[in-house]
């Protein structure tokens, strides 16, 4: 009883693995932190008086929230040609790894936060 018990909790934590991880494709990381790093050196070249870096790290959370929730919400619209093309076929939305309705609620949250 033991053995199978153990063995049906070590399936789970690999599904919530491989959830994590699509949601995480889902947020495109590496455009996200382009994205942060040249709003960076914008931030950092556009200060007149001095750096503030309390506006600073608070901007580049919420610069890359915005990206995050944007590339989530950008895949939730493609869903349907991503599915049909063989480079974006492997995508979270297409393979159903994440749902529809779990894609969109996560991609609004990070919009909003």
């Amino acid at each position: 009883m033991e053995v199978i018990t153990a063995e049906i909790q070590e399936i789970k934590a690999i599904g919530v693995r491989e959830k994590l991880a699509a949601y995480l494709e889902l947020t495109k990381p590496r455009i996200a932190f382009m994205l942060v790093l040249t709003s960076a050196a914008g931030f950092y070249l556009g200060a007149d008086k001095g750096f503030d870096v309390v506006l600073f790290v608070n901007s580049m959370i919420g610069i890359l929230l915005l990206a995050f929730g944007v590339a989530t919400l950008n895949q939730v619209w493609e869903r349907k040609s991503d599915a049909l093309m063989e480079r974006t076929a492997s995508r979270p939305l297409p393979t159903q790894k994440v749902s529809f309705a779990e894609a969109l609620i996560f991609g609004i949250s990070l919009c909003v936060v």
